[in-house]
């Protein structure tokens, strides 16, 4: 859906921050040439537009493809995910708490499906892999229902950024992709490989705390 290959791709992408209401965040969509890939970043603020009152939340911060072409009868397009089960993405990224959010055919515009990115080993490259049927849809941030996305009806996906927290953020993608079962068996398969080598202190801690537990059950 989104494969970061060159500085051109930054076209079909669109930011977004609570600049839009007044707030202070920053947010840039950059090509890296070092990593080559695109560079999601900027500063996170909640200080709320003193001229605003109505306003009493801030502080986001996102990037998404861009909406669709209509087709020549003028009607909407959608991606048809009819076929695949996960959502998996290649990124390396920071420690904050980043959601990755897909906008389909909803009763209302301002709906879309949200699911956390957890990113287990912050600095390095890494692949998540996302059940699609987990999503939750969200409006503005808060969970409406569990209703489950229309996957022939999928319009927009992106990355957003809204942990609460002052400060930088920073975020690197190469792709991102709706992929099938057996794709999304062989890379957890290949995290779990990787995981294993790791040296990174928390992933270590991970896999130790998981020895302990699978031994209490065999005890």
């Amino acid at each position: 859906m989104l494969h970061f290959t060159g500085p051109e791709v930054l076209k079909e992408c669109i930011t977004r921050s609570d600049k839009e209401i007044g707030g202070y965040s920053t947010v840039s969509l950059d090509w890296d040439p070092q990593e080559k890939a695109g560079h999601f970043h900027g500063n996170l603020s909640l200080d709320l537009p003193p001229s605003r009152p109505e306003v009493q939340r801030s502080g986001y911060a996102m990037f998404r493809t861009g909406d669709p072409p209509k087709n020549f009868l003028d009607e909407e397009t959608y991606w048809d995910w009819q076929t695949l089960s996960h959502v998996a993405l290649r990124v390396k990224g920071d420690r904050r708490k980043y959601f990755v959010n897909i906008q389909s055919k909803t009763a209302l515009p301002t709906e879309i499906h949200q699911h956390r990115l957890f990113l287990y080993n912050p600095g390095e490259w890494e692949v998540a892999v996302i059940p699609i049927n987990q999503f939750l849809l969200t409006h503005w941030g808060r969970v409406e229902s569990l209703q489950e996305i229309e996957k022939d009806k999928v319009r927009t996906i992106g990355i957003g950024l809204l942990d609460r927290r002052y400060g930088p953020f920073s975020l690197h993608i190469d792709w991102i992709k709706a992929i099938s079962d057996d794709e999304a068996e062989r890379y957890i398969a290949e995290g779990r490989a990787h995981a294993a080598k790791s040296t990174n202190p928390e992933l270590l801690l991970e896999k130790r705390v998981a020895e302990a537990r699978k031994k209490e059950m065999e005890l």
